[in-house]
């Protein structure tokens, strides 16, 4: 206190050992306090017994404050002295910071919860219990205590996340309490079961059976309560790396990689960097982790010494900035001035002979870091390798039995077929011309056809920006949470993630980003199958094999295959040969089948669908709302079996909060925007779609989707992420095959393509081609099973739709001319397109969501951590690019001569 610098001698002594956290948290320690004083402080010290009387009254105004029980957690004496003092969390603002102070704060936080969640518990003796469940989580005994108590009928629903938690943090730590056992039978059994079992529940189950009876006043369990000295888990420094360290191939690799993104940086990151990331052998982990960090994306421009990487519109590259191009700058200037070339192991200098035109170009790669697009590699290729050093190293200055070969091992992949990035297209001028007389993408104009608002992020700190195609607003800024103290990945507010769990490997915690961090956090089951049993044979995980003619894929123990028909091979077909009538059923889960035969083969039972398609239903028609509410339609597809049934609506309070809003724009039949669900009830109009009012689409209807859906406009299609296939109701379905065309026949005109012959697809099931990028998606239905059995309110089922998938695939995507769109296959896989927002989009757009795609695909493929750490994009296994060259609009003939047409241009050009 200080008020002991007003008193001396023994007065000032024993005034210096009270401590004011204590007297803050505790009301009979102020009373003891004062006992300890009276003794030994005379009464005539008036300015000393002032303070303390003073200060006593302010610890007592304040006393009830939860915060109170957290000061002793602050390191900076002024804060810990402040909460002490405090009455609430504003009062701390000017003296406490939150990064200073994370486990303070983040006491704050569970008591602030434990409020929040207990407060509405009656009985004290059960809110007194409830709240010990949030201070002291992982203790399943206390839930069994909070039962035996009689609060069974008082747990509220929120507690339930907070006393799931299974794994046992050190249990033998508790040993001692076995002591205070009644019976020589529950003395043995406690100290059995502390040294054996590995989960709390394990514990409790044996203690209840031998212990009996489970009171918090018997010695015993009075211990095992306050004894818990095991911490809340924290977030790992990067969870989005932790989920990288699978695919370390040495288990001393792996272990390195744990330890430096759970807590470990400092000492282990420098041994896995200098052991592990630069082996060949650990070619997918270096990726992941490079992907975790600076994901590979389109384009590079505004670098000046670099500036033979300008203008490259669809290039993928890591790090093209400004920064990498001074640094690209140093480091050859650097290397001409016979400074070391760094990363190859050995003292290795730059020969004088060495074109500077290739120093730059070697070193602007180096740090501009470009990918090649099958794996997003970012090694040299070997043959570049081998000439660069032949040319550019000074073999004189290097001592030991090194060659160009060796050095390179460190360079480029292992194999010369590997994918790899050459030095070459990067030391042409702009103007030239690739080997098959192409102008290269560099002598194009990217800034008059692309854009890329969101590279880099225009955001405020902590907050994530997504592309909003067809919007006035070409992108919004969603608050977001970070993996982690040294994670540069964000995910928004909203979303589940996965996170590997540290203590048992193949398990997984998930847990969901809110206003105040990551919350709701539960353990996921574990999975440890590496391969899948096919009838009579163990297949390798991830290996790909055939069943019949139909490709199959294995993940995890879990194995996908198509359903192609095995007759005549490519002829087009449905799966299970199912004959191509248009008489459409919905499913429980949301998606209309073309036919009650595509249903049975999707393995859904006769109980399970019901005539008409999915979109002619009115979910609103039973009224299945309360009468204080607004039934509106919000059509979803559902991706778990689970569901049962897939909700089609939202019951909108109509005393609802028109300012609210969390529930996002919405868009009603008269083309007018609300910023909310709530402001348009208010307002007395209806729904057309979700999201802000778009541009660039036609509001002529109705459309048919390829999904067999009927929307009211093509703009209504396009917001829930559909492709429009052609104008009308929808009334044919299409037969599935790798040619690129129209395949209903003249029941359908197919609009034209937004190029003569383009980069395309049609559809599976789908009557019409469109040009854009495609890929079909395969995802793992037993993890979306897991994630589905554990989400306890309604509202957090919605993760498991595919609703939500395509939109965290949108988050992906960077360039703003671009638009995602999916559905479901009639095989229950994800097929999206990455079309143009334009109706007349360049040459240019077209090949941007194409390579959009072809990112996509290998972000999924790869397993990357911009994928993997993400629900539901954690489900997705494999993914295959779809699209292929398509024309309906011109004939071969006709294309051919036009062909032959632009090349006598492209001639004369030249000539001239």
């Amino acid at each position: 206190m200080s008020c002991c610098s007003q008193a001396a001698g023994s007065c000032r002594n024993v005034c210096s050992k009270i401590s004011l956290v204590v007297l803050g948290a505790e009301t009979e320690a102020r009373g003891n306090a004062t006992q300890r004083l009276l003794e030994f402080c005379s009464l005539e010290l008036v300015n000393f017994w002032s303070c303390v009387n003073s200060t006593f009254n302010d610890l007592k105004r304040n006393e009830n404050w939860l915060g109170r029980g957290c000061c002793h957690l602050a390191q900076n004496p002024t804060c810990r002295t402040t909460c002490a003092l405090s009455g609430s969390r504003s009062d701390l603002a000017q003296y406490c910071r939150p990064s200073d102070e994370p486990e303070f704060f983040f006491c704050l936080e569970k008591r602030e919860d434990a409020e929040r969640c207990c407060s509405n518990v009656s009985n004290d003796t059960c809110r007194s219990i409830c709240k010990d469940l949030f201070y002291k989580t992982g203790k399943q005994s206390s839930l069994k205590l909070y039962s035996s108590m009689g609060c069974f009928h008082q747990v509220p629903k929120c507690l339930k996340s907070v006393a799931d938690v299974k794994h046992a943090e050190d249990p033998k730590q508790h040993l001692h309490c076995c002591d205070e056992a009644s019976t020589p039978l529950c003395l043995d059994t406690c100290r059995k079961i502390l040294h054996t079992a590995t989960t709390d529940q394990e514990i409790m189950d044996a203690l209840t059976e031998s212990c009996s009876p489970v009171f918090p006043q018997l010695p015993m369990w009075s211990c095992l309560l306050k004894s818990d000295s095991s911490k809340p888990a924290r977030l790992p420094l990067d969870a989005g790396k932790l989920a990288c360290c699978t695919k370390a191939v040495s288990s001393s690799c792996q272990n390195l990689c744990w330890r430096a993104f759970q807590a470990d940086w400092e000492s282990a990151w420098p041994q896995l960097d200098a052991t592990c990331l630069s082996s060949s052998l650990e070619g997918e982990l270096r990726r992941c982790l490079e992907d975790a960090d600076d994901p590979c994306e389109m384009g590079c421009s505004g670098l000046s010494y670099c500036a033979r990487f300008n203008d490259r519109p669809t290039t993928l590259f890591r790090t093209c900035t400004t920064t990498a191009d001074e640094a690209a700058k140093w480091e050859a200037d650097h290397w001409s001035q016979g400074g070391i070339i760094r990363g190859l192991g050995v003292p290795v200098r730059a020969a004088a002979s060495c074109p500077a035109e290739t120093l730059r170009t070697a070193a602007c790669l180096l740090q501009l870091r470009p990918c090649e697009s099958r794996i997003h590699e970012t090694r040299l290729c070997r043959e570049d390798c081998l000439e660069l050093m032949a040319s550019c190293v000074d073999w004189s200055a290097i001592d030991g039995p090194h060659t160009a070969a060796t050095l390179c091992a460190k360079l480029s992949p292992g194999r010369p077929d590997a994918p790899c990035v050459s030095l070459g297209p990067f030391l042409r001028s702009p103007q030239d011309v690739d080997d098959d007389g192409n102008v290269l993408e560099s002598a194009m104009l990217p800034e008059e056809d692309i854009t890329t608002p969101c590279k880099p992020n225009p955001c405020s700190p902590g907050h994530l920006c997504m592309l909003q195609p067809n919007s006035v607003k070409v992108y919004r800024c969603l608050p977001a949470c970070s993996l982690g103290e040294m994670s540069k990945q964000l995910v928004p507010v909203g979303t589940w993630i996965q996170v590997p769990r540290f203590d048992q490997h193949g398990c997984l915690n998930v847990c969901q980003c809110t206003n105040r961090g990551l919350e709701k956090c539960r353990v996921l089951n574990c999975f440890n199958f590496k391969s899948c049993w096919v009838h009579d044979r163990f297949i390798a995980h991830k290996a790909s094999f055939y069943l019949e003619c139909n490709p199959c894929h294995c993940f995890e123990g879990e194995f996908t295959c198509s359903k192609r028909n095995c007759g005549e091979p490519r002829a087009p077909s449905l799966p299970c040969d199912c004959s191509a009538h248009y008489v459409p059923v919905c499913s429980r889960l949301g998606v209309t089948f073309a036919s009650a035969c595509l249903a049975k083969c999707a393995e859904l039972s006769a109980t399970d669908v019901e005539f008409g398609s999915c979109s002619s239903r009115d979910p609103c028609a039973s009224n299945p709302c309360g009468s204080a509410e607004k039934c509106v339609r919000r059509p979803r597809v559902c991706l778990s079996r689970l569901h049962k049934p897939c909700r089609q609506y939202e019951c909108a309070p109509m005393d609802c909060n028109p300012r609210d809003e969390s529930s996002g724009p919405v868009c009603d039949q008269e083309d007018r925007q609300y910023p909310s669900v709530c402001a348009m009830i208010r307002a007395g109009s209806s729904l057309s779609y979700r999201g802000p009012c778009l541009r660039g689409c036609s509001l002529r209807g109705p459309v048919c989707g390829v999904n067999g859906e009927m929307y009211a406009n093509e703009c209504a299609a396009w917001a829930e992420r559909v492709v429009v296939d052609y104008q009308g109701p929808c009334v044919a379905v299409g037969l599935i095959g790798d040619a690129m065309k129209p395949r209903c026949g003249d029941i359908v005109q197919c609009p034209p393509l937004a190029e003569p012959y383009c980069i395309g697809v049609t559809p599976p099931g789908a009557c019409c081609p469109v040009c854009g990028g495609a890929a079909r998606l395969i995802y793992s239905k037993k993890q979306l099973d897991r994630i589905y059995y554990m989400m306890d309110e309604e509202a957090d089922k919605d993760s498991v739709t595919l609703e939500v998938l395509l939109t965290a695939l949108a988050r992906q995507l960077r360039v703003a001319q671009c638009a995602v769109r999916g559905m479901l296959t009639p095989d229950l896989d994800v097929f999206i397109i990455v079309q143009p927002v334009t109706k007349k989009p360049s040459a240019l757009q077209l090949r941007a969501c194409v390579t959009e795609t072809e990112k996509l695909v290998t972000r999924i493929s790869e397993r990357s951590s911009r994928i993997a750490a993400e629900i539901p994009l954690g489900s997705l296994t494999r993914a295959e690019v779809a699209h292929n060259y398509v024309s309906s609009a011109m004939t071969i003939r006709g294309w051919l001569a036009t062909v032959a047409v632009t090349s006598v241009v492209l001639v004369l050009n030249v000539l001239s």
